[in-house]
C-alpha cells in the first residue's frame, strides 16, 4: 500500500512543472521580445520638446560648465517652465537631461533608461506586493512581473512616446516606474521597518509629486487610503509614513498652484467643470478597458491563470470580498483619467495613455489573483509542492497561444519587438538615422546659420514623433535653432530636387 502511494506520488510529481522552470522560460521569452526593441534604439534622434527643455543644459556642456553648470541650467528651466506653461517642476527637471545634449548618438539610452526603469520597477512592485504581502513564492511573483512587463512593452497604444521619445516618456513612463518603486518601498517600511526606506520614500514623493498630475494624484489617493487603513489599525508605522505622504502633498500642491498651468489651460478654454470630470472619468475608465481587453490581453491572462491558481496555494492570506477590492480598483483606474480631463476636456495624449495602460494591465492582473484565491478558498485545499500541472499549464499556455496568434495573424494587433524588428530589416530605421546624421552635419557647423532641411523619406512606427515644419517660427523649429545656435531652421514641404 505504501509502495502505491509512493508510485502515485512519483507519476504525481513527474507530471508538474515547476515555478523555476517556468520562470526561466517567461524572463527567456521577455528578453528576446526586448532584443529588436533595444537594439533599433541606436537609430533613435531626438525630437520637439526634448530640445525645448534642454536648451540651457545643452548650452552647459557645451561651455565646458560641466555636471554643476547643467544641473544650474535644469533648474533654470524649471523656474521658466512653472512662471509660464507648467508646475510639474520635478518632471521639467528630468527633461532637461535628455541624452542628446551629450551627443546625437547618446539619445539611445533613452530606451535602455526607460524600458529598464519600467522593469525594474513592475517586478520590485511585484515582489514586493505578492511575495511579501500575499505570501507566494518569488519565482511565482517573478514570472507575474515578467508576463506584465511583456504586455506593457508590446501592447501599448504608443512604443515611441514610452520608450523612444525622452521627453514624453521621462514625464510618464520614468515617473510611474518611480511610483511603483515607491509603493514597493512604503510596503517594505510596513513589513520590516528600516528608517532609509522612509527617507528613500520621502525622496521618490518629492519627485512624483513635482511630476505629471496623473501618477501624482494617483499616488495622493493610495496614499490616503493607505493611512486610514494604518490608522483603523492602530499601526504606529502610519505616523512616520505621514512624513513622505505630507511631502508628496506639498510637492503636487506646489506643483498645481503653478502660475504657467493657468498660461496653458487658458489656451483650452472649454473643459469640464470638477464633477463632470469625474463623472466622465469612469466613462473614459470603462470605455477604454473595453478597448484594451483584446484578444493580447486575453492571452495575458490565459497564461496567468494556472500559475496564479497553483501560487495562491501557500498563501494564507484570506481573499474576501472580490467584488468590493474589483469596484475600488476600477473607481482608483478611473481616477487617473481625472487630471487630463478637467485640464484639457480629453483622455490625453498617447503618452499619457501608456502609462494608464499599464495601470490597466497590473490591475488586472491584481484581480485576477484575488478572484482566484478567493475562488482557490472555496475549494479543498492541496499542497502545491512548488510547481503546476502539467497539462493544465500546456493547456491553458496554448489558449494563450493561439489568442495571441489570431490577434496578430487576424486582427493584425501590433507588438512592438515585431514592429521594431520589421524596421530594423527593411533597412528603414537605418535610412532614418544616415538622414538625422546629416541633417546634424549641418547643425553642427558654425559656419551655418540659416538651416534648409528636406523632409525624411522615412517614418518609422517605433522610432518617428514628429518633425520641424517649413515655419521657421514654429516652436519646434525655434527650439531647435536654440539648441544648437542657428538664426532659423526650415524643413521644406517637399524633397530637395537636384538637377
Amino acid at each position: 500500500m505504501q509502495t502505491d502511494r509512493g508510485m502515485k506520488h512519483r507519476i504525481t510529481e513527474s507530471r508538474r512543472i515547476t515555478f523555476s522552470v517556468i520562470l526561466i522560460l517567461v524572463l527567456v521569452a521577455l528578453t528576446v521580445l526586448y532584443i529588436p526593441m533595444l537594439w533599433i534604439a541606436r537609430y533613435d534622434v531626438p525630437a520637439a520638446d526634448d530640445f525645448s527643455f534642454s536648451c540651457e543644459t545643452h548650452r552647459a556642456i557645451e561651455e565646458g560648465r560641466g555636471l554643476p553648470g547643467a544641473i544650474a541650467g535644469a533648474v533654470e528651466k524649471a523656474g521658466m517652465v512653472y512662471d509660464t506653461w507648467q508646475g510639474t517642476f520635478s518632471a521639467i527637471f528630468m527633461m532637461a537631461f535628455q541624452p542628446g545634449i551629450w551627443g546625437l548618438r547618446t539619445y539611445a539610452l533613452t530606451t535602455w533608461l526607460m524600458l529598464g526603469a519600467l522593469t525594474g520597477g513592475v517586478f520590485f512592485f511585484c515582489i514586493r506586493m505578492l511575495y511579501g504581502i500575499f505570501g507566494v513564492r518569488k519565482s511565482v511573483a517573478g514570472i507575474v512581473a515578467a508576463v506584465i512587463c511583456a504586455g506593457c512593452s508590446q501592447f501599448i497604444p504608443s512604443p515611441n512616446q514610452s520608450f523612444y521619445w525622452y521627453n514624453g516618456a521621462v514625464y510618464y513612463t520614468f515617473t510611474f516606474a518611480v511610483m511603483l518603486v515607491m509603493m514597493a518601498v512604503v510596503s517594505g517600511y510596513i513589513l520590516h521597518g528600516g528608517w532609509w526606506r522612509v527617507w528613500l520614500a520621502a525622496v521618490l514623493c518629492i519627485v512624483i509629486g513635482g511630476s505629471n498630475y496623473v501618477t501624482a494624484l494617483f499616488s495622493c489617493v493610495c496614499g490616503g487610503m493607505l493611512l486610514v487603513w494604518l490608522a483603523i489599525r492602530r499601526d504606529k508605522k502610519g505616523a512616520v509614513l505621514a512624513v513622505p505622504y505630507l511631502l508628496l502633498i506639498a510637492a503636487f500642491i506646489i506643483s498645481v498652484a503653478a502660475p504657467g498651468n493657468a498660461v496653458r489651460q487658458g489656451m483650452h478654454a472649454e473643459h469640464p467643470g470638477a464633477f463632470e470630470a469625474i463623472l466622465m472619468s469612469f466613462a473614459s475608465a470603462a470605455r477604454n478597458a473595453v478597448k484594451w481587453a483584446d484578444l493580447r490581453y486575453a492571452a495575458m491572462m490565459l497564461f496567468l491563470v494556472p500559475v496564479l491558481w497553483a501560487g495562491v496555494e501557500e498563501s494564507s492570506f484570506r481573499f474576501r470580498m472580490p467584488g468590493v477590492v474589483t469596484g475600488l480598483s476600477f473607481c482608483l483606474f478611473a481616477s487617473m483619467f481625472t487630471p487630463h480631463l478637467y485640464a484639457m476636456g480629453s483622455d490625453g495624449p498617447e503618452r499619457l495613455k501608456n502609462i494608464l495602460y499599464f495601470s490597466f494591465l497590473i490591475f488586472s492582473v491584481l484581480n485576477l489573483f484575488w478572484w482566484i484565491g478567493w475562488m482557490r478558498n472555496k475549494t479543498p485545499r492541496a499542497e502545491a509542492r512548488g510547481g503546476i500541472g502539467l497539462a493544465g499549464f500546456v493547456g491553458f499556455s496554448g489558449a494563450a497561444a493561439v489568442s495571441l496568434a489570431v490577434a496578430v495573424l487576424l486582427t493584425h494587433a501590433t507588438l512592438a519587438s515585431v514592429a521594431a524588428l520589421s524596421e530594423l530589416r527593411s533597412g528603414e530605421a537605418a535610412q532614418y538615422f544616415a538622414e538625422a546624421l546629416e541633417r546634424q552635419k549641418v547643425l553642427e557647423d558654425d559656419s551655418v546659420k540659416g538651416c534648409e532641411f528636406s523632409p525624411f523619406s522615412v517614418q518609422p512606427y517605433i522610432l518617428y514623433f514628429t518633425d520641424m515644419t517649413d515655419d521657421p517660427e514654429y516652436y519646434e523649429n525655434e527650439d531647435t535653432a536654440t539648441f544648437y545656435g542657428k538664426d532659423s531652421i526650415v524643413v521644406k514641404t517637399s524633397p530637395t530636387v537636384t538637377e
